[in-house]
């Protein structure tokens, strides 16, 4: 994990630093079953979900088994995608100490391809989530 006052790009420095007000926290690898707090990572996460005609999404004890499950799929895909970003963000740090070089940027290229991918599989996992959440 790059600390966030290495990270040469300036939005996602900052956009970090508001987050970690709110209770975001870089991990170095996804958490295991047991050594992890979905429950507290999901209501910083429900109000995503919140609607006109549902303003309250419910906490993560209260979903039923199926959107329970989507719920932590979701959460697991949003947290890959931060690990693929951090590595994207690492390799940006290389870039600019060791200079523009084909293998870094082949590197790069295929981290950011990675992390792309990842943003879109947290996106399929809120719509596949959205209408579990209220379907009871």
């Amino acid at each position: 994990m790059v600390p966030v006052q290495e990270l040469p790009n300036r939005l996602l420095r900052d956009g970090r630093a508001v987050l970690a007000r709110y209770g975001y926290r870089r991990l170095d690898a996804l958490p295991g079953e047991g050594s992890f707090d979905w429950a507290a990572l999901w209501d910083q996460l429900r109000g995503d979900f919140a609607t006109h005609d549902h303003p309250a999404v419910p906490p993560l004890d209260a979903l039923p088994g199926e959107a329970a499950a989507a719920a932590r799929a979701y959460m697991v895909c949003g947290l890959d995608a931060d690990l693929k970003l951090d590595r994207c963000e690492a390799l940006h740090v290389r870039l600019f100490a060791e200079g523009i070089g084909t293998g870094l940027v082949e590197e790069y290229a295929l981290a950011r391809d990675a992390y792309e991918d990842a943003v879109e599989a947290f996106g399929a996992a809120a719509a596949r989530l959205a209408p579990l959440l209220f379907s009871h």
